[in-house]
């Protein structure tokens, strides 16, 4: 029995007015396709989800642009010997931030090509621990406050989204996850402020759509986090090739854009670069970073905060930094592009040549 039923092929009725028309089948071995489709996706999926988005971005925001006399930029084509001298502990080389193909040969040379997945473990403990209590709320919290619970969590998770930071940007270090955690008070006092900037600016930009569109009296498309039981709640206008709503979808979209562009991204780059100013003396990053911020910071061990202001961050962030930021972030929206592009392409033609579809005999056809 067991084994008939590994062999069985896959069946999917598709059903129209409570009778079966199509009978989609897949051979027994299409099983197999499954399993190597996954072992191939999953990476695929994490750097989809993880390294391009997340990781990749943050050696635009924490690495230092300024130059020395003798500094070369080096994109890891070639190695020769000027180029070796530059590469040491001490003296990481600079790279082409605003490449995702030199920061991959970057982390690959690092740690090997799982660097690129980096901090994924401490990740994945901090969305865990930011999603429950947002889950649990919108489940039985029916007010329209509920947005406000986002931010304890993201208050109290302060040690790992920055020790999450610094196994990003740290050379390979053999203490422990536990004992690279930075002291909670003191990455408290230095973050809650921009933390508390980022969340805001993260919940008006997700936000911004559905005001803009009330005060425009369109409707937009939502996923009501209040309600789990009508999970969408949008109503599209019969007003087809009316070029007015639209202009007023448009509108909205571009508002958003430049919304997310102009509050999201400087607040994670303030809040970065506060936590990479964090980092133990003991640790050396794998690109040149100024620790002291143009001398703005004084160490700890001195006498000082030892840690970058809001304002520090903000503006040690040179002009040069953003273009870099902004350069790297279209050609990552177009890899993952890229990637769902070819992903669907594989899946599509791979299983419109091995499903089959049969016509069911019924009432209705012979």
């Amino acid at each position: 029995m067991a084994s008939s039923a590994h062999t069985s092929p896959l069946q999917w009725p598709l059903y129209h007015d409570d009778e079966v028309h199509f009978v989609y089948e897949a051979p027994w071995w299409s099983r197999v396709v499954l399993l190597v489709d996954f072992a191939i996706l999953l990476p695929l999926f994490l750097i989809f989800n993880y390294t391009l988005p997340r990781v990749y971005p943050v050696f635009a925001i924490i690495q230092d642009e300024k130059r020395g006399e003798h500094d070369a930029i080096i994109d890891h084509h070639v190695t020769n010997g000027r180029e070796s001298r530059h590469t040491s502990v001490a003296n990481p080389s600079r790279i082409d931030s605003s490449s995702p193909a030199a920061i991959y040969r970057l982390l690959v040379d690092t740690d090997g090509f799982l660097a690129n997945f980096r901090g994924l473990t401490c990740a994945i403990l901090q969305g865990v621990v930011t999603a429950f209590p947002v889950a649990i709320v919108n489940r039985y919290w029916r007010w329209g406050g509920s947005f406000f619970v986002r931010l304890p969590p993201a208050l109290a998770m302060v040690q790992f989204s920055t020790l999450w930071l610094h196994l990003i940007i740290a050379q390979p270090s053999k203490r422990s996850f536990w004992r690279r955690l930075p002291p909670f008070r003191r990455t408290y006092e230095a973050t809650w402020r921009a933390v508390v900037v980022h969340w805001a600016s993260v919940e008006v930009t997700r936000w911004l759509p559905y005001w803009l569109a009330t005060y425009l009296g369109i409707d937009w498309p939502r996923f009501n986090l209040l309600m789990p039981d009508n999970i969408y709640a949008f109503n599209i206008q019969t007003a087809t090739g009316d070029i007015s709503l639209y202009s007023k979808y448009a509108l909205v979209i571009l508002v958003t854009v430049i919304g997310s562009i102009c509050l999201v991204v400087p607040s994670q780059v303030v809040l970065m670069r506060i936590q990479a100013s964090l980092l133990p003396v003991e640790d050396r990053t794998i690109i040149p970073f100024d620790r002291s911020f143009n001398g703005k910071v004084v160490p700890y061990t001195v006498g000082g905060r030892g840690y970058s202001t809001m304002s520090d961050a903000f503006f040690t962030f040179t002009w040069a930094s953003w273009k870099n930021l902004l350069l790297l972030s279209i050609k990552i929206i177009l890899l993952l592009l890229a990637i769902v592009g070819f992903v669907s392409l594989l899946l599509i033609a791979q299983w419109g040549i091995i499903i089959k579809r049969t016509v069911e005999p019924n009432e209705y056809n012979y």
